[in-house]
């Protein structure tokens, strides 16, 4: 009788702990299903905006340069923009121009210098050397890669990793801000950082306005 009792209590917790595996392993293919869903969600709605405006201010340093102050960024669409960077008081310091074909920097003076690669042009006239061929992605926050990139419980992104050349920056993006677009409402960046192991460049966004 013992060995029986025994038997059908073992029986028994057996039956619980399958049913307590499978409630968590439902729960948690939920979540993840919930979490993709945000992401590609959120991932979209950056896909579909290719026009906007936005102003902050930003540091970058590395040993060769170093520059503090303001930008305004005007993005055309996902080839074409203008960047535009001042000292805090508003002297320029030099504004950019990249089209599809053709990229133009005009310094300080008033130089105007042409090449059809806009991060050389960058990096040999003012050393700031940052992927701005996808200036256009990781500045919303678009993610570089779904399944690896760490995203928030909104579907935002966290953290991604960049190539450019040679070379692989970490992105951070630490805060967003909620803008309204077409009758809905979209996450964008306030606090962005990008670094390497030769360069740390850190933006914050005061304002986005959105075409």
């Amino acid at each position: 009788m013992h060995l029986l009792v025994k038997f059908y209590n073992i029986i028994v917790l057996f039956l619980i702990v399958t049913l307590i595996t499978a409630c968590s392993n439902t729960g948690f293919g939920l979540n993840q299903k919930s979490q993709q869903t945000a992401n590609e969600k959120h991932q979209q709605q950056l896909s579909n905006l290719t026009a906007y405006q936005a102003i902050g201010s930003l540091s970058y340093v590395t040993d060769r340069s170093k520059y503090y102050g303001r930008f305004f960024i005007n993005q055309i669409s996902d080839n074409q923009y203008q960047l535009k960077l001042t000292t805090p008081v508003g002297t320029s310091i030099f504004s950019l121009t990249v089209t599809p074909y053709l990229a133009e920097l005009t310094d300080r003076d008033g130089k105007k210098y042409t090449d059809e690669n806009v991060e050389r042009l960058m990096t040999k006239l003012t050393g700031m050397n940052i992927p701005f061929k996808s200036l256009h992605n990781w500045f919303k926050g678009m993610s570089n890669n779904l399944a690896t990139d760490k995203f928030d419980a909104q579907g935002h992104l966290i953290k991604t990793t960049l190539p450019q050349d040679d070379q692989k920056w970490l992105l951070t993006i630490n805060k967003y801000n909620s803008y309204p677009l077409a009758n809905n409402t979209i996450y964008l960046p306030a606090s962005i950082e990008l670094v390497n192991k030769n360069n740390k460049l850190k933006m914050t966004i005061n304002n986005w306005k959105l075409n």
